[in-house]
């Protein structure tokens, strides 16, 4: 998922950030997230859980999940179409 993750990083890069943790060294936060699996992508909007996606699947239904995710605490919700050109 590395490649398909830094790509979604370098694509919507004005819209969120992406962030990685390496669970093996760092278990306090692992715990704390409750993380028992990877891939696990966590959402957060200032600070809060806004989602958490578990699992390894292709980069559009991933992709779909963080706009999904987004959207209910973004007004209007974020398109592909929206992030393209502006």
């Amino acid at each position: 998922m590395r490649p398909v993750v830094s790509e979604i990083a370098l694509e919507y890069r004005d819209v969120f950030v992406v962030a990685k943790l390496d669970v093996n060294d760092n278990p306090e936060k692992t715990a704390a997230y409750h993380i028992r699996g990877t891939p696990t992508y966590i959402l957060f909007y200032e600070g809060n859980i806004v989602k958490v996606i578990i699992g390894a699947m292709s980069k559009e239904k991933l992709v779909n999940r963080i706009l999904e995710g987004l959207a209910t605490v973004i007004e209007p919700p974020l398109t592909q179409e929206q992030t393209d050109g502006e």
